[in-house]
C-alpha cells in the first residue's frame, strides 16, 4: 500500500507543480498578445487549474497516509514542520486564486495580475516544499 500512496503522491506533485509551470508559460505567451485578447485567453486556459486542485488533493491524501510512521516524531522533524506549513500556505494562494479567477470569469479582468503575482508565489512556495521534502526524507 505505500508503494500505491507514494506513486500517488508524485502524480500530485506532478499535477500541481505541473499547474504552476503551465501557468507561468502561458501568463507569458498572455503578456505578448494585445489587451483586448489578454483576459479572454487566461480565462480559457483556466482549466488547467483544475488538474492543480486535483493534484492537491492527491497529495493531501497520500501524504497523511505517508505520514503515519512519522505522525508521533514530527515535533523533531523541523524541515516536515516547515513543509506542511508551507502546503497549508499553498492551499491558501490556490483558494484565493481560484476566488479571483471566479471573478475574472464574470467580466474584471484585473484580478488576472492579482492571479499573475499571488501565481509566482504559489510557484516559489510548490518548490520550496520539494525542497524540503527531499531534505526530510534524504
Amino acid at each position: 500500500m505505500r508503494d500505491a500512496m507514494l506513486i500517488t503522491h508524485f502524480i500530485g506533485l506532478a499535477m500541481g507543480l505541473g499547474t504552476s509551470f503551465a501557468m507561468m508559460f502561458l501568463g507569458i505567451a498572455a503578456s505578448k498578445m494585445e489587451e483586448s485578447e489578454r483576459g479572454t485567453f487566461m480565462i480559457n486556459t483556466s482549466a488547467v487549474t483544475k488538474m492543480g486542485h486535483i493534484g492537491l488533493v492527491l497529495l493531501f491524501i497520500s501524504g497523511g497516509y505517508l505520514m503515519t510512521p512519522f505522525w508521533a516524531a514530527l515535533g523533531t522533524m523541523p524541515t516536515m514542520i516547515a513543509k506542511l506549513v508551507l502546503f497549508v500556505i499553498l492551499g491558501g494562494l490556490i483558494g484565493i486564486m481560484s476566488a479571483k479567477l471566479k471573478k475574472a470569469k464574470n467580466g474584471d479582468f484585473s484580478q488576472l495580475l492579482v492571479i499573475k503575482k499571488l501565481g509566482s508565489v504559489a510557484l516559489l512556495t510548490g518548490i520550496s516544499i520539494v525542497v524540503l521534502a527531499v531534505l526530510t526524507f534524504h
